[in-house]
């Protein structure tokens, strides 16, 4: 339920016949915009980018809360404690789902949809209008990922409560990059990036010969601003801030990041969170819920867990910077 900021550097396409062809592919998915980089020496960027659109186009249509006939929605409109039998994909979406919310003790959960329309995030409705304290606990009362009961044996779920929804726009990029990946290496294809709305994951080497480079921006103005570069292959990384999606109100700023815990946007001085993780979805995820801690807890959470995460934090008028050790290989 947020914007990610990443910026990929990305050179001039190397054309001499001894060396990997750099074909560039784009598209429009998930309200947002894909680019995707490859290696097209042994493979054809047409056949490539036909067999992504199908795959982007098939995630949409089992995840997206836009779409009134989509999966995830016919769970949403059911009324009743019948145990709705999710596809693979769904599935495999939300066992990650509640595997994250448990592990950051909900810090990151997929039952949010309800508190973010009510804050003005999604329904012009509510547009800028701050809900009283009753209607926030009245909206947590159908918020929780512990309200969701998973039937392992026949892959579906029922609601514990008939009003609980799901909406999967926090990790479903992240997926929607690892099965762009997939189908890329499907292809033979083994020097590529991905990146669909930040979101990006990379392997191989890039148009230089070199590891792929992404930049993180510095949170701070609607002008992109880098911080610092990375170096990725083999693995991907996503970015969470509140910096850009924001309201105010009598001069009280309210964030579009909703703490599950609370019903509250955060209000900590953390700014952005980046982390690093082989699969994309992860990271997609784990930068949302970091994103919730704030930093103290996140920065805890990332060493109790051994992930690279690097946090920038507002220290008065000035940006802070603090990372894992595990994040301090990646930096360029």
């Amino acid at each position: 339920m947020r914007k990610l900021f990443l910026v990929v550097l990305v050179f001039a396409v190397l054309s001499c016949a001894d060396e990997p062809q750099y074909s560039k592919i784009t598209g429009s998915t998930m309200g947002t915009t894909y680019n995707v980089i490859v290696d097209s020496s042994t493979a054809s960027p047409q056949d490539i980018y036909q067999d992504i659109e199908v795959e982007l186009k098939d995630i949409n249509q089992l995840m997206s809360t836009y779409i009134p006939n989509s999966e995830i929605n016919r769970f949403n409109q059911l009324a009743n404690a019948s145990c709705f039998r999710f596809s693979a994909k769904t599935w495999h979406v939300l066992q990650a789902s509640k595997q994250i919310y448990d592990e950051t003790n909900g810090a990151f959960d997929i039952t949010l949809g309800p508190l973010i329309s009510r804050w003005g995030f999604n329904v012009e409705e509510y547009d800028q209008k701050v809900p009283s304290e009753e209607q926030v606990n009245q909206l947590l009362t159908r918020v929780g990922t512990d309200k969701l009961e998973f039937d392992h044996i026949n892959q579906c779920i029922s609601k514990k409560h008939p009003q609980i929804t799901i909406n999967l726009s926090a990790i479903a990029k992240g997926y929607g990059v690892d099965r762009v990946a997939a189908i890329i290496e499907q292809h033979g294809v083994n020097n590529y990036l991905v990146e669909i709305g930040g979101e990006t994951k990379a392997k191989g080497i890039n148009t230089m010969g070199s590891k792929w480079r992404v930049a993180i921006e510095q949170p701070v103005s609607l002008k992109q601003q880098k911080m610092l570069v990375v170096g990725l292959t083999d693995t991907s990384i996503a970015t969470s801030g509140d910096y850009r999606n924001y309201y105010e109100v009598d001069g009280e700023r309210f964030s579009h990041t909703i703490n599950p815990r609370t019903g509250y946007p955060i209000s900590h001085k953390l700014a952005s969170v980046s982390v690093i993780h082989p699969q994309n979805m992860y990271a997609d995820a784990y930068a949302t819920a970091l994103n919730v801690m704030g930093p103290d807890e996140a920065l805890a959470f990332a060493q109790q867990h051994k992930l690279p995460v690097y946090l920038i934090t507002h220290e008065g008028s000035e940006l802070k910077s603090q990372r894992t050790e595990s994040f301090s290989k990646f930096i360029q």
